[in-house]
């Protein structure tokens, strides 16, 4: 009798313990969405591009907040750029008087704009510059493209709840010069694709070469 009534006991404990986890709220998660495109007119004519110069090798990891307000970049690395890698970074915030509240949610990437798709654009007047997007764990990869050398293109990255600065979680960011960043670090390096011009050249001179040494090896 004693065990019937300690095994209706746990059962009872058991249940009223599953109502009250399912009555802790869980924490939310913020979904972040890159795209890549072509040049965003409407954002140039607001503002110049920020410039990814020439110091910034193929490789080097560099790092900043999104989202920001400096969609527009203009590829001044003297490379053109083959891929674009991004790895989301811990989100360190927390505003406890916003609406909704915020404090420090866990991010990742996610399809923030509704299409289906993670990291292409469903904005009808600007065209995806890369043809493949793959996500593995914090690591999104953008490849199948180009990005010439001393052209412009669009990055935007959104969020869903919305974490740009003065959307309603986030403090208006200080007027520019001062950065525009948002609160979700981010760390990006880019590869690089030789120009058609330098491959032409090098195959011509390989050419060359090649003739050269079966001239000499003939006339000898």
């Amino acid at each position: 009798m004693t065990t019937i009534a300690t095994k209706i006991a746990l059962s009872v404990l058991g249940a009223a313990g599953i109502s009250f986890l399912s009555l802790t709220p869980a924490r939310a998660v913020i979904f972040v969405e890159p795209i890549v495109t072509d040049v965003n007119k409407d954002i140039r004519e607001m503002r110049d591009p920020r410039t990814l110069g020439a110091d910034i090798l193929p490789g080097q990891i560099i790092e900043y907040g999104v989202p920001d307000r400096a969609n527009n970049l203009l590829n001044g690395t003297g490379n053109n750029i083959g891929s674009l890698v991004f790895d989301l970074q811990t989100l360190f915030y927390s505003n406890p008087d916003s609406n909704p509240s915020f404090e420090n949610e866990p991010v990742r990437w996610g399809d923030v704009d509704g299409d289906g798709k993670i990291g292409f654009s469903s904005i009808p007047e600007l065209e995806d510059i890369f043809t493949n997007v793959t996500v593995e764990g914090s690591i999104i990869t953008y490849s199948g493209g180009v990005i010439p050398d001393g052209t412009v293109f669009f990055n935007l990255f959104s969020t869903q709840p919305n974490l740009s600065p003065g959307g309603g979680i986030i403090a208006s960011a200080p007027p520019p010069p001062a950065d525009q960043d948002g609160p979700i670090q981010v760390s990006a390096y880019y590869t690089a694709i030789p120009e058609s011009t330098n491959v032409l050249g090098v195959l011509v001179f390989g050419a060359l070469g090649v003739a050269l040494k079966l001239k000499r090896s003939l006339h000898y």
